[in-house]
């Protein structure tokens, strides 16, 4: 059982501490503001989250009512920080408070620190125009001054989540440039790790690791320890993805004794020996699993989240070990709570490894009934994609498990029937092989469930997500070969179809009328759409529809034909009462000038769909093709593009505007 410590996440941290946690800038007084920061890093490097945002509560209080707006001010960022992943809505108070303290007390590194969490708060929410017009002004702002840390600290904040974020991959360049020019320096070791991290994704792993380690080797030669276990976390996850379990298996023990040197245990020791037990499990390495298991429970002290991990990984290293009592006795003690289901996939494969397939099939048979349940809670509380993207790989694993259970039952049973008798083999491989086909159905179902949408029947954003790239590569072989072929180049074209006035329909007849109404919906575009052609619930009352083999120039018509769907005949609620729906479409085709992404192509699809609201609702607007001498997506807003003649737009004539109507119902 691993933490949750991935990539992102450890990327996330990483630059939460570069932006915050330097020594403040000559401008601002430095004593004690100064001492101050000295004492949130470390108790970020030493001491439990509860700790930190105690002690960040308390300093706004004391510090706010001593009047000491500077101060304050320092302590209210931080917290907006700490809390803006589990808050949003209190964290952007906290730092509108801190920006009006500032106006109050001005300290030019304090207002920086807050424009660059502002411009994180504005890729969150997907204002990416404003995003880079404020990042970029601060960019101007540093490299007037030539202070290249600064300009580094904007670059980073740009280029954060650049998986997600597609449209700030570009700024990742120019912090490496940056960063390989001032070695030796904790910000710059954070994003020359962070560069590492793209190489890999890209499959350059030889330049990944020797990026990795020479960052390492700087820390040592510095001498600084805390840098020195955050390098091995990242070349831990590096070894990891690549399966490279001997390069893997040295670094806990080092680890340990860099934190032995230290003399105090950092926070983020415990949830690093936790990773490499579950890693070493997953290399078949018991032993060296159950070392890091226990050095794991050592360092966490008590701590609830990787004491319980490492109990855990304690649990199934020794049923890898033969002590099945011992282990599993461990694993049922640790998978009790509410959270119980999350853990019976892996506890029902450790009773299958103990040759205890009966309950080992209970284990499955209740897993897969929480599952059920959570996926019918999560649609209710409406995931955001991050989520659903976690549950995905989440789910993912569970079902690999779940196939390797079903083997590892079969086998037992046949070897059982070489060493019992005739007949009570017989009942051993019969009673194995039923199990078998009820775990294979149980997985189909599972499989099944994990990309559908429970309300409407249709399939889900991980569906799409795991299909995507093989109809991206066609499209662009296609239109590679058009010239050889002389065959005509296969597009896909992107639709987002969105309810008008769907929050109406909710507070106005009730949450079934609206559920009736979404699979109502569903029902018309399905009767629309070809064998192959993906039609997805992309989420909360939107739709969206990419078609294959369609010619671009037959868009229009088939936003018409989506949005007459809908107003054809009027809309039966659960009450028997009528009600008229009509819905707003925006499109846009893959290809799209070159470098473009299929990812562009939807923002694009979904800011035409903003243009069809805009002009009253009940319509459609797309883009089919750049506009000569255009050869690239364009970085502005689909409606700068369209003023400035960058592209070919269609849109439907404009429906009757709706004076009831406002931006936020939708």
């Amino acid at each position: 059982m691993a933490l949750s410590l991935t990539p992102c996440h450890a990327v996330a941290w990483l630059l939460a501490w570069a932006l915050l946690a330097l020594p403040c800038r000559a401008q601002a007084p430095a004593d004690e503001l100064a001492a101050w920061e000295a004492q949130v890093q470390a108790l970020k490097d030493y001491g439990t989250r509860a700790q930190l945002l105690d002690f960040l509560e308390t300093g706004v209080k004391r510090q706010e009512a001593a009047g000491q707006a500077r101060m304050a001010a320092a302590a209210l960022l931080e917290l907006g920080k700490q809390l803006r992943d589990e808050d949003g809505p209190r964290a952007e108070q906290l730092l509108e408070r801190g920006a009006a303290l500032l106006g109050q007390a001005p300290d030019p590194a304090l207002q920086f620190r807050y424009r660059l969490l502002r411009l994180g708060q504005l890729k969150a929410r997907h204002q990416f125009e404003q995003a880079v017009a404020e990042g970029n002004e601060l960019l101007a702002t540093a490299r007037a001054r030539r202070d290249w840390r600064d300009e580094l600290k904007v670059l980073l904040a740009l280029e954060e989540g650049w998986e997600q974020f597609h449209a700030f991959s570009r700024y990742i360049e120019d912090a490496m440039r940056l960063a390989v020019a001032h070695p030796g320096d904790r910000l710059t070791w954070w994003a020359r790790s962070e560069w590492a991290d793209r190489l890999r994704s890209e499959g350059r792993r030889a330049e990944a690791e020797r990026l990795l380690l020479e960052v390492l080797q700087e820390q040592v030669t510095a001498g600084d320890g805390i840098e020195q276990i955050r390098s091995l976390v990242n070349l831990g996850m590096f070894y990891r993805s690549g399966r490279e379990w001997d390069k893997l298996l040295p670094l806990g023990p080092r680890a340990i004794r860099i934190a032995d040197q230290l003399g105090r245990t950092p926070t983020l020791l415990p949830h690093f020996l936790c990773n490499q037990s579950d890693a070493l499990l997953l290399a078949g390495m018991p032993a060296p699993a159950l070392e890091m298991a226990d050095a794991a429970l050592v360092a966490a002290r008590g701590a609830p989240g990787p004491t319980h991990v490492a109990r855990f990984n304690r649990g199934k290293a020794l049923n890898r070990l033969g002590r099945h009592g011992e282990g599993l006795a461990i694993l049922e003690a640790e998978a009790q709570g509410p959270e119980r289901w999350e853990m019976l996939n892996e506890l029902a494969e450790e009773y299958a490894f103990a040759h205890r397939h009966e309950q080992a099939y209970a284990a499955l048979q209740e897993h897969l009934q929480g599952l059920l349940k959570s996926q019918e809670e999560s649609h209710r509380a409406g995931l955001s994609l991050d989520q659903a993207l976690a549950e995905a790989d989440r789910e993912r694993s569970q079902r690999q498990a779940s196939e390797r259970r079903t083997q590892q039952v079969i086998t037992a049973a046949v070897i059982a029937a070489a060493l019992a008798c005739a007949g009570t083999a017989w009942l051993l491989v019969r009673a194995a092989r039923r199990h078998g086909r009820e775990l294979a159905a149980l997985n189909a179902q599972l499989r099944e469930t994990a990309v559908t949408d429970a309300l409407t029947g249709l399939h889900n954003r991980r569906h799409l997500l795991s299909r995507i790239e093989a109809h991206v590569a066609a499209a662009d072989r296609a239109h590679r070969d058009q010239a050889r072929t002389g065959m005509p180049p296969v597009d896909l074209l992107f639709f987002l179809i969105d309810l008008d006035h769907f929050k109406r329909i909710n507070d106005s007849h009730g949450h079934p009328a609206g559920d009736a109404v979404l699979a109502e919906a569903a029902t018309r575009f399905k009767g629309l759409v070809r064998r192959e052609d993906e039609l997805i619930r992309w989420g909360g009352e939107e739709f969206l529809l990419m078609t294959r083999d369609t010619p671009r120039d037959h868009a229009a018509a088939l936003a018409e034909r989506l949005r007459q769907a809908l107003l054809q005949r009027p809309f039966q609620l659960p009450d028997r009462q009528e009600l008229a729906v009509s819905c707003s479409v925006g499109f846009a085709p893959y290809p799209l000038g070159s470098g473009g992404s299929w990812q562009a192509s939807v923002e694009l699809a979904d800011q035409a769909l903003y243009q069809a609201k805009a002009r009253g609702r009940n319509g459609w607007c797309g883009v089919l093709r750049l506009k000569p001498p255009a050869t690239e997506v364009p970085s502005c807003s689909l409606e700068q593009a369209i003023a400035q003649d960058c592209v070919v737009a269609l849109h439907s004539p404009s429906a009757k505007p709706d004076d009831e109507g406002s931006d936020q119902d939708s």
